[in-house]
């Protein structure tokens, strides 16, 4: 229908390549060398830090639904569709 490098209303769309995913790859991994989880600095902990940046699933760092429940906005939206 279209072509692929156009959208519907003519605007190009943005290559995702190899060097755009390198850009973010670099971008990230200067961000997170501040983080606390990255370890020595080496570039491996920096590696590891990048693709995963929580390092651990605690009740302050993992899903909120999972450890306490449902937030008060899915609480009143619950008891407001109820009968």
């Amino acid at each position: 229908m279209w072509p692929l490098h156009l959208t519907r209303w003519g605007s190009r769309m943005k290559k995702r390549n190899r060097s755009w995913r390198k850009h973010h790859e670099s971008r990230l991994k200067k961000k997170r060398i501040h983080y606390h989880n990255a370890g020595d600095g080496s570039a491996t902990a920096i590696g590891s830090c990048y693709q995963t940046p929580c390092s651990c699933s605690c009740w302050m760092c993992g899903n909120r639904r999972k450890h306490h429940g449902m937030n008060m906005q899915e609480r009143r939206a619950r008891t407001r569709n109820t009968d």
